[in-house]
């Protein structure tokens, strides 16, 4: 069974007017006053009421549109019809950090994949230009930042105007050969990685490399990479080697896509993207590191090993002090 073109074009419609909407919501908190909460111990992955906001209008203008259409969101509960072909992947608001730092770097990201394959992507980035900048793309229908049509970089690009994005712990988390002359490049991490795809799409970034992205991250930016012409590579923990999307999915997940939504929620991506002749050339001196087992088990005895003899701070030392 194909994907329905006429689905497609409907729903790029769709989801430009709702990321249209979503934009304004957030450009009403942008740099405003923000109560800010943390999914993750250590104060890690913030959100706000933005966030949670724009992932609801964007979840109703899909439940109106498309009924029998899976939804999977960053912020909210999953809704995903059984046996349903389409799927989207929603993230409000990709780089809330730079959000809430008050950092114009951060974008919405609508992506939907049809029986497990990125079909479609729909991104806005809601700050920059008078009414916001939208980048859309459907399957066999071409990229388009706006209402102009949009292509990765060429292969030659002059040196000093040649740019890279990956995030500063790249070289931490790949073996990069000298020969790929990542170490001498002009890099850029702009924090948001739906934001750093849609400019790979649109020829600003020659390549970018994307550790530890989620579905709802990385889906629509695939989409558009793809349809400006550009290659996109995947690998991850379980599927080390770099491959295409449907080979990667097989090694990466031990059940088919959609069987077990908490699988994909949890699936880490990690992505090689940009014009083609430069990510195949360089995806032959890039590959994630290993973790050494003996690391991770000593950094674990050592954590255990200071709870067990972590001192109790006497009552009197936590007692309040009642003079001035």
């Amino acid at each position: 069974m194909q994907v329905d073109r006429q689905v497609l074009v409907e729903a790029e419609t769709v989801c430009v007017e709702a990321v249209r909407q979503a934009g304004a919501v957030l450009m009403e908190y942008f740099r405003a006053p923000l109560e800010v909460e943390f999914k993750e111990k250590n104060e890690q992955s913030p959100v706000t009421e933005a966030d949670r906001r724009s992932e609801e209008l964007l979840r109703q203008a899909l439940m109106r549109a498309f009924p029998d259409h899976g939804i999977i969101g960053e912020e909210k509960e999953d809704a995903v019809n059984a046996g349903a072909d389409y799927v989207w992947f929603l993230d409000p608001l990709d780089g809330t950090t730079n959000f809430t730092a008050g950092l114009p770097a951060y974008a919405i990201s609508m992506g939907l994949c049809f029986r497990g394959v990125p079909v479609l992507g729909v991104v806005s980035v809601p700050w920059e230009g008078p009414n916001g900048t939208i980048f859309r793309a459907h399957q066999g229908g071409g990229a388009y930042c706006n209402d102009q049509e949009i292509h990765v970089a060429p292969a030659e690009v002059p040196a000093g105007t040649r740019l890279t994005s990956m995030p500063f712990w790249a070289f931490g988390q790949y073996r990069i050969r000298r020969r790929s002359k990542l170490r001498g490049a002009n890099v850029r991490s702009n924090g948001s990685i739906a934001y750093e795809l849609v400019y790979a799409a649109r020829g600003s970034y020659q390549l970018s490399i994307i550790s530890g992205a989620r579905l709802w991250d990385m889906v629509a930016g695939a989409a558009l990479i793809r349809e400006a012409g550009g290659t996109v590579l995947y690998c991850n923990g379980k599927s080390r080697r770099w491959s295409e999307w449907d080979p990667f999915l097989h090694r990466a997940l031990s059940r088919p896509f959609g069987e077990d939504v908490e699988a994909l929620r949890k699936l880490m991506v990690f992505m090689l993207v940009g014009n083609p002749d430069v990510v195949q050339r360089l995806s032959g001196h890039i590959g994630l590191r290993r973790p050494l087992p003996m690391v991770g088990k000593i950094r674990r005895q050592w954590q255990n090993a200071r709870k067990r003899f972590r001192k109790p701070v006497p009552a009197s030392d936590t007692a309040p002090q009642t003079d001035c």
